[in-house]
């Protein structure tokens, strides 16, 4: 059986929160609270892109995209706990945009060894210039480095393109669509598109939360350049997109849990029944307090995914920053759910309203857990690796 330390890395030399990480998470918190309100939150569900385009503009002039890309290519060259604790942030206001699928295709360009395309890219898609998004997802709902059934063939020095891609984030919006496809050889690569193109369609999907758009995107025989592919392994660069996808997701998923705790607990504490609030009721206060726990204990294993992509030991060994990201992904997920369940309980026949901003929040809930596996799926995944 593997030995169990071999999937916990070390934490970096120094690791831990500085005045920088501080000032960083208020200042998000501050821009999020005064601009993604639930108000805004809510315009979006009748917005036909889902998100505001200013407001988005502003979050990529603050240097949202570019928080962990080298200085060179325009961004901060921060650390992952600079990242994930933004995330939290983005949780914690629902903040409608397409920085999700952007982030996943930033890293594909970043793992890639091509500094050419790197230089050309990461700049426009940094400035707001170009929106990109990763097609990560294939019909049926299947996912991942061993689902890909995208068809890439040579053809007189182009490749050419052919298959069905499932929830893009936010496809219908991009710009640039990074496709993973198999080769004629068996091996898997990762194809950069330039949208609109022949041959591409693009087709909005219903989402179940419709603040996260996503589309469905058809490839028949698009040529692309000899050049538009990725250099590299195309398996571990789509591997590591994945795991970083987990721990954003995971961030995310603590910060809208905590938002939810704390929205019932200011419900409880404010809702009066039999002549006192009903925060007062052991059956009211206890599950409140259960979520704060679920919530701190999730927060810790984000904290430990930071900790893993940002060790020495991730640059060589990639499924350490793997491991801990499934970890965080699985528990946050499971924590958001007992919260936005409790939410709508204690918030009575409210709950269940429209009105209620906790559906809000319920509705990231289903969208994230079904977004690069469910809590079931990463168990699955971990314990191969703990009994193999």
């Amino acid at each position: 059986m593997t030995d169990v330390t071999q999937l916990i890395p070390q934490a970096p030399h120094g690791f831990g929160f500085t005045e920088d990480h501080d000032l960083a998470r208020k200042e998000a918190r501050r821009f999020l609270s005064e601009h993604s309100t639930r108000e805004h939150v809510r315009a979006q569900y009748e917005d036909p892109r889902g998100y505001d385009r200013d407001l988005y503009k502003q979050a990529l002039e603050l240097g949202w995209l570019g928080l962990s890309v080298p200085e060179q290519y325009g961004g901060a060259g921060l650390d992952a706990l600079h990242l994930l604790l933004l995330w939290e942030e983005l949780g914690r206001a629902l903040y409608p945009s397409p920085l999700f699928g952007s982030a996943l295709a930033v890293e594909a360009l970043l793992r890639g060894r091509h500094e050419a395309q790197r230089g050309q890219y990461l700049p426009e898609i940094l400035s707001g210039n170009a929106i990109a998004t990763f097609a990560y997802a294939e019909t049926g709902g299947n996912w991942g480095a061993d689902a890909v059934s995208c068809r890439a063939e040579p053809q007189e020095g182009k490749w050419v393109l052919s298959g069905t891609k499932a929830h893009v984030p936010f496809g219908a919006s991009a710009g640039l669509l990074l496709v993973p496809a198999v080769d004629h050889k068996g091996e898997l690569g990762i194809f950069i598109l330039e949208l609109p193109a022949a041959g591409i369609e693009v087709k909005p999907e219903t989402s179940v939360d419709p603040t996260r758009r996503s589309a469905r995107v058809e490839l028949d025989r698009v040529k692309v350049p000899h050049g538009a592919r990725i250099q590299g392994d195309g398996k571990a660069i789509f591997q590591r997109v994945c795991s970083l996808g987990y721990a954003l997701l995971a961030a995310e998923m603590v910060g809208a849990s905590e938002a939810v705790m704390l929205m019932t607990r200011d419900y409880a504490s404010d809702r009066q029944q039999f002549g006192r609030a009903i925060g007062s009721f052991q059956a009211v206060k206890h599950p409140i307090v259960n979520a704060m726990m679920q919530t701190e204990l999730a927060r810790s294993l984000v904290l430990g995914a930071a900790a893993a992509m940002s060790s020495t030991e991730a640059i060589d060994r990639p499924e350490v920053a793997e491991h801990a990201s499934r970890m965080a992904k699985a528990f946050a997920e499971e924590a958001l759910s007992f919260t936005v369940q409790r939410g709508v309980q204690l918030h009575g026949g409210f709950g269940f309203t429209w009105d209620c901003d906790v559906q809000l929040y319920f509705k990231r809930m289903l969208w994230s857990r079904a977004t690069l596996g469910d809590a079931t799926e990463h168990r699955q995944a971990l314990a191969k690796l703990l009994f193999r």
